[in-house]
């Protein structure tokens, strides 16, 4: 019997660890001298691999969106290359995957080739991940001095570019953060991705620029209150809560109060949260595509359970990647950035 998308996601889901077992077996059957080549640890990586391909489709089935899982599919391509693996392999394990979903459970078969099909397609076509800094872009110079610096691992260097360029009456607390600290962290991720930069290396950037955010969080707070309130979140499972951070950081700026629980909050704890401080706004972060099913729970009982009246904003990569992804699991609206965050959550407060 036919199935919906949403059935097949949930099919996909629950046979996930035995398909990615079974994936990673029929890949090194396929291919011996997988084991030469790799070793033992490239079979788990193997097995890793598998179930983010799971996750991925899954989630974009349940979205019904192809793209959310053609764009990993690239995104994994450059990733691996990177680390001397060839798109061959990739190629190789979509198909692997293919047959091992259609044994397991023929019934999705008719939604996942064609997703498959789709991202197998784009891996012929060569991209290139192009830096997210430029030297069109409003502080660029400052930007690029503060990636070199956190580079190099010199914090207080990095610092002082910050708080000398603070001292220039025409740059504010929102300039730094948005052209400097989310392009720059963007940029970071783009750097692990082409293995240009460990994950050491990659925590102690986010780490430092955590601690200067920090230090101007005095500054900010200074801001007098407007009376409207907002909760911030990270979803269970996701631990890129800097975007989350910058956002509550730009409401103190308009006066707003915040609650900011975090990275890696229960669905329960947000609810508690927003039954407890009652807010205006919920913004929601989410960083990789297979935590969306978390958002669209949350976004469920806040609609069902009586009492929380608050207007929903959600941001990260998956919404900025599909337009009106955010409409299709209940949101209020979208924010691309921090600043956008505070105008959309001033124009649903008034609303």
């Amino acid at each position: 019997m036919p199935i919906g998308m949403r059935q097949a996601a949930e099919r996909i889901n629950a046979l996930r660890p035995q398909l990615a077992e079974d994936i990673t077996r029929r890949q090194y059957a396929r291919r011996p001298e997988l084991h030469n080549r790799y070793g033992a640890s490239g079979r788990e990586r193997c097995l890793e691999d598998a179930n983010y391909h799971l996750s991925y489709l899954s989630e974009a089935l349940q979205a019904g969106e192809s793209k959310l899982f053609v764009h990993y599919v690239e995104w994994a391509r450059e990733m691996l290359q990177a680390r001397g693996i060839p798109a061959e392999d990739l190629r190789d394990n979509l198909e692997v995957l293919r047959e091992a979903l259609t044994t397991a459970a023929p019934e999705v078969s008719q939604h996942v080739n064609d997703y498959l099909d789709r991202a197998k397609a784009a891996l012929a076509t060569p991209t290139v991940a192009t830096s997210f800094l430029t030297t069109t872009e409003p502080f660029a110079d400052l930007a690029a001095g503060y990636l070199r610096a956190m580079l190099r691992t010199d914090r207080q260097g990095a610092r002082k570019l910050i708080l000398e360029a603070l001292e220039d009456p025409r740059v504010s607390i929102s300039d730094i953060y948005i052209h400097v600290f989310e392009k720059t962290q963007r940029e970071i991720g783009r750097l692990w991705q082409l293995n240009q930069i460990s994950v050491g290396q990659e925590h102690y950037c986010t780490a430092v620029t955590q601690v200067i955010m920090a230090e101007l969080y005095p500054q900010i707070v200074k801001t007098s209150r407007n009376g409207r309130r907002a909760v911030i979140a990270c979803v269970s499972g996701d631990l890129h809560e800097l975007g989350a951070r910058m956002v509550s950081d730009h409401l103190e700026l308009e006066g707003w109060e915040t609650v900011y629980l975090g990275a890696n909050t229960p669905i329960s704890s947000i609810i508690e949260a927003v039954r407890l401080h009652q807010p205006d706004i919920v913004a929601v972060s989410v960083a990789m595509t297979f935590h969306l099913d978390r958002i669209r729970q949350l976004i469920h009982h806040m609609r069902t359970e009586s009492g929380l009246h608050a207007r929903i904003i959600v941001g990260g990569y998956p919404f900025r990647l599909v337009p009106g992804l955010w409409r299709d699991i209940g949101a209020d609206g979208f924010a691309d950035d921090a600043a956008g965050a505070v105008k959309l959550a001033d124009q649903l407060a008034a609303a």
